[in-house]
């Protein structure tokens, strides 16, 4: 008799979370998700996505392209950067990769990532055409002043 009311009071304090060194915390996770069809030719199937952690190069999870040429990817640890694989199924080789996306508190998820590695940014074509034409510049002076 005292064990079954010794019982019944245990569980209705664990039910109360008068124990609270022993309850869970939930965890904050974000996600990242978006679509590769870009780069991915039809069948989208043939492709898959890999998510790697961008500090450790450790690879975090693979996942399957959908029939629409899309992914996605939860429950992913906050504070880190992913970087954004799309791999051809039947080579096992990587086509391109896209990110560091960061996912903080504030940008816990990502869900326009768009896979397209042909297509650089026009800022980097400007960085680059810039760079150029120092090193024309170097290379000139150089010759003129032997």
């Amino acid at each position: 008799m005292i064990r079954r009311a010794v019982a019944i009071a245990l569980v209705g304090l664990l039910t109360a979370g008068a124990f609270p060194a022993f309850a869970q915390q939930p965890v904050a996770t974000g996600s990242i998700s978006g679509k590769a069809t870009d780069e991915a030719k039809k069948p989208y199937t043939n492709y898959a996505v890999q998510l790697r952690d961008a500090e450790s190069g450790q690879l975090v999870n693979t996942i399957p392209l959908d029939a629409r040429g899309r992914f996605a990817f939860s429950n992913l640890e906050l504070q880190k950067k992913f970087l954004v694989e799309l791999l051809q199924v039947k080579d096992k080789k990587v086509v391109c990769t896209e990110g560091p996306f960061p996912l903080f508190s504030n940008a816990a998820d990502r869900s326009n990532v768009n896979i397209d590695c042909g297509a650089a940014p026009a800022a980097l074509w400007l960085l680059a055409a810039g760079a150029g034409t120092v090193a024309a510049v170097a290379v000139a002076t150089e010759s003129v002043s032997r």
